[in-house]
């Protein structure tokens, strides 16, 4: 084998095992994404006037404190988290005590589908919404599924 020869068969392999890390590193370096459901976008938790397959959303929130509902109109069908990693409170002031609707992480929920303390069920009885920001693991009492439950009212985290 020549000297030329070897030349020729190295440069080919080094060419060779640049292409391969130039393409391990393009494949390594794709952005993280996270998902959106039903027209509401990550990071948002959307309500909705109607279902979620279907409705419109009527407002949308992101920010992690304890906040009235646009308007304190309660007219909210429907419900999706998009969040990875926090759980959502949907709060009703007008029960007494204020009662919670608790939806896990990367969750839609009919609220129609859940019957309210009331006697009838959650659907337009929104009136606040908590997201619960860092620490929290997305979980409603240690589940990824939804619960409810009573908080004294006026309750502020």
């Amino acid at each position: 084998m020549t000297l030329r020869t070897i030349r020729t068969r190295l440069g080919a392999a080094a060419l060779a095992v640049a292409a391969l890390a130039t393409g391990a590193v393009t494949m390594s370096a794709a952005p993280a994404s996270a998902a959106s459901m039903y027209g509401c976008s990550y990071p948002r938790v959307c309500l909705y006037n109607g279902s979620y397959q279907n409705g419109s959303i009527g407002s949308y929130y992101q920010d992690t404190y304890y906040q009235a509902t646009l308007g304190g109109a309660d007219t909210a069908d429907a419900v999706v988290n998009t969040r990875n990693d926090d759980s959502v409170w949907l709060i009703d002031r007008s029960a007494s005590p204020d009662a919670y609707l608790c939806i896990p992480r990367n969750t839609a929920v009919n609220l129609g589908d859940y019957a309210h303390p009331n006697g009838t069920t959650w659907a337009n009885d929104v009136d606040a919404i908590k997201i619960w920001g860092d620490p929290d693991d997305g979980r409603c009492s240690g589940t990824y599924q939804v619960r409810q439950g009573r908080v004294d009212d006026g309750w502020r985290p």
